[in-house]
């Protein structure tokens, strides 16, 4: 549920990882990123987000909050303010377990390209510029302190997409 959350949020993994259930509003199928969770030792804290901007309502489809309510259900019960992605134990996800416990044999099993699980979000982007979505809400759901830093990492995208669509 992690990765699929990832791919269609294109939410950062510390704001993944300090996602709460009060984070999520159903009503307008959105998700509130409030917090990020590091690791530091010591134990776990929770910080802000990167940037004003980070702090946001990301857009959800409807049927990915239906199977949010699913994994609800399922999801071992978290020890840290009832968050929704934990280990076995309710206890926070670290970044590297993640990584190398999920995400490489899921990859691997897949027959995919090994990748970090940050390129997540740049599919989730990648996806949106796909769809023509206008660059300043591809802004906003990313989290980005200006139009210039989406340009700047995604704009190449953009180029290709209205390049093709001008000779189709």
């Amino acid at each position: 549920m992690l990765f699929s959350a990832a791919l269609t949020t294109g939410m950062r993994s510390g704001e993944l990882f300090a996602l709460q259930w009060g984070d999520i509003d159903w009503q307008a199928n959105q998700i509130l990123v409030r917090r990020v969770l590091t690791r530091h030792s010591g134990g776990w804290r929770f910080y802000e987000p990167k940037t004003k901007n980070s702090k946001r309502r990301v857009d959800v489809d409807p049927s990915f909050l239906l199977e949010l309510k699913k994994w609800k259900l399922q999801q071992a019960k978290s020890d840290l303010n009832d968050l929704i992605f934990t280990n076995a134990d309710g206890q926070p996800l670290h970044r590297s377990t993640v990584r190398k416990q999920g995400l490489l044999p899921a990859l691997r099993r897949a027959g995919l390209p090994l990748i970090r699980f940050h390129h997540l979000r740049h599919t989730y982007a990648s996806l949106l510029i796909d769809q023509g979505e206008n660059p300043k809400y591809i802004q906003a759901q990313m989290g980005h302190s200006s139009i210039n830093v989406t340009m700047d990492i995604y704009g190449h995208l953009m180029e290709k997409v209205n390049t093709h669509r001008l000779t189709a």
